[in-house]
């Protein structure tokens, strides 16, 4: 043995450079997982994002429909203005049907839908008594279809391609109500708009009252900052807003509501 040299056993080296190796291995799966993990999640949440937010290829129809509804923020009833108007300006569609009596207030100068005609729909059976004490404090009449059909106006859209529904008080009635216009103006293919996590409920209700009279809808769920496919699950409140309605779309399937 050369003067200076460590003698080293044969067994000691091989495991040391065992050791190195799964040291390595381990550096590596640890990267892959630090990448692999965030990317799945949010793969999985994209996909339940587009679940909620349907959007179809367009082809040319008789009318743009687009829901009133502001959920506490009135950029997703913005949202849904701009998207139908500029539809609208692309040549999809020659009119546009503004749908609801009412969207929940989100200033402090509401116009409140009266207590007498809420007692009203509930004996009518339009709505449940246990819904007229938070909408008699929260339904804004000031924030439905008239206020859409006005910031249209005000956006370029000719009066004479405007419609106007301002009865309905949920889903089901906008849907009920607007297929009596529909009938009314020999119109067969919408346009259906709402807010992206709504898009999925509106359709299947929409399409429960429209199938046995031939209309076709195309989904075309509004453009918002407030809530986006790829970003959604990102906010508290998003969230809070796709467990709504994954328990609305259950409680609506078993009444018969929707499809």
């Amino acid at each position: 043995m050369a003067k200076g040299t460590e003698y080293r056993p044969l067994r000691s080296v091989t495991l040391s450079l065992g050791m190195r190796i799964s040291w390595k291995k381990f550096l590596f799966i640890g990267i892959r997982l630090l990448v692999l993990v965030p990317l799945l999640t949010w793969i999985m949440y994209y996909r339940r994002g587009k679940h909620f937010a349907l959007r179809d290829r367009l082809r040319k129809a008789d009318v743009i429909i687009v829901l009133a509804g502001t959920r506490g923020n009135i950029d997703f009833l913005h949202g849904k203005i701009r998207t139908a108007v500029a539809l609208y300006q692309k040549g999809w569609a020659p009119c546009i049907l503004f749908v609801g009596r009412f969207s929940r207030m989100v200033t402090e100068t509401p116009t409140l839908i009266p207590l007498e005609e809420l007692q009203r729909a509930a004996a009518q059976g339009r709505i449940q008594e246990k819904d007229i004490p938070a909408a008699v404090q929260t339904w804004d009449i000031c924030l439905g279809a008239e206020y859409m059909r006005n910031k249209a106006l005000q956006m370029g859209v000719p009066p004479e391609a405007t419609l106007v529904e301002k009865e309905s008080l949920h889903t089901r009635e906008n849907a009920e109500f607007v297929l009596t216009i529909l009938q009314e103006h020999q119109m067969k293919h919408v346009i259906l708009i709402t807010t992206p996590f709504h898009q999925l409920r509106t359709y299947l209700t929409f399409a429960k009252v429209f199938q046995p009279h031939g209309i076709c809808m195309s989904n075309y769920y509004a453009d918002s900052g407030e809530w986006h496919p790829m970003t959604w699950f990102l906010s508290k409140e998003n969230r809070k807003l796709v467990k709504s309605e994954i328990e609305r779309i259950r409680t609506y399937r078993e009444k018969g509501d929707i499809l």
